[in-house]
Formats: structure tokens, C-alpha cells, sequence
């Protein structure tokens, strides 16, 4: 048996599939006696989009895989089972689409903070991580991207809001 990792070490390998899931759930009983979360995810969303700084990625779709895992406040949906009570999957599916369907988007990076301030919107979320990878522009099968997590505070509330509503 492996020992645990501390909050905030990273795993050696690069291909580390669980790492957008895990880190957030094992870090999350380790905040001293604060309530842990209950998460929502989408793993291995993949798109055909356009994205790219590249001239050679300019006018071409390439595959893109999107995973997401939002931290939210504990969910009520046991009370009534209504899916009222918590944010709808579709909805993460959704910030992804609108954000393909919408300006054309250079960086990966710009792509994930955007994602993160649309998952961010609903008061109920709290921490959003997100991967996202390019899965054809290296060959042998290795992988691209970038990933980020970001956090609601009280400080960033009103900012996350204030820009949503630009990106709508």
C-alpha cells in the first residue's frame, strides 16, 4: 500500500488521468473540521473545435478533451430527490459548448478561465478545477494542455459575477 500524498504534491507522471478529480477530493478532508464538499464532474468531454495561436491551427478543428470537477456546497437533494437541488451536469456541458459556439478562442489557458468564471456563476459552487487537453497535436498519443483550479471568496464574488455577465 502507497503512502498518502500531502495536500498539494504532485504526481510524477504527466498521463495522470486522476489528477483533476483527486486532488480536490483528497484535499478536501484535510481543511480542519470545515465541511466537506460534495462534487459534480465531467471527465473525458470531447470536442472537435478550433483553438489554436498557430497559424497552422487557424481555420482546422482539432480534438479536445475537457475534464471538470466543481466542489459545491452540500447538496439537499436527499431530502425530496428533485434535481432542483443541485447544479444539473447539463449545465457544465453547456458553459463548454457556448464557449466553443461563441468568439474564436486562441490559448487553452483563456479557454479554462473562462469555463471556470461560467461554472462559478451559480452561488452554490465554490472551487472549480479543470483540465483541458489538445489530443492530436503531439504524436505517439501524448497530450497538451493546461490546468487550472480557482476558488470563490468573498473577495471574488462580485468580480466572478461582474464577468459573467460580459461573457453571456
Amino acid at each position: 500500500m502507497r503512502p498518502a500524498r500531502r495536500c498539494g504534491t504532485r504526481r510524477g507522471s504527466t498521463n495522470d488521468r486522476e489528477s483533476p478529480a483527486a486532488e480536490p477530493a483528497r484535499c478536501a478532508g484535510e481543511r480542519g473540521g470545515r465541511t466537506q464538499a460534495d462534487r459534480i464532474f465531467l471527465r473525458g468531454y470531447t470536442r472537435e473545435i478550433e483553438i489554436g495561436a498557430y497559424t497552422e491551427e487557424v481555420g482546422v478543428t482539432q480534438r479536445v478533451r475537457f475534464d471538470v470537477v466543481l466542489e459545491v456546497t452540500r447538496n439537499t437533494a436527499h431530502i425530496d430527490d428533485r434535481v432542483g437541488r443541485v447544479i444539473n451536469y447539463d449545465d457544465l456541458i453547456e458553459a463548454i459548448d457556448n464557449l466553443i459556439s461563441g468568439p474564436r478562442i486562441n490559448l487553452l489557458e483563456t479557454f479554462a478561465e473562462r469555463l471556470a468564471q461560467l461554472c462559478l456563476i451559480d452561488p452554490r459552487a465554490r472551487r472549480v478545477h479543470i483540465r483541458i487537453e489538445k489530443l492530436d497535436r503531439l504524436p505517439g498519443g501524448a497530450t497538451l494542455g493546461c490546468e487550472i483550479s480557482r476558488h470563490r471568496t468573498p473577495e471574488s464574488n462580485e468580480k466572478v459575477w461582474s464577468l459573467a455577465v460580459e461573457l453571456k
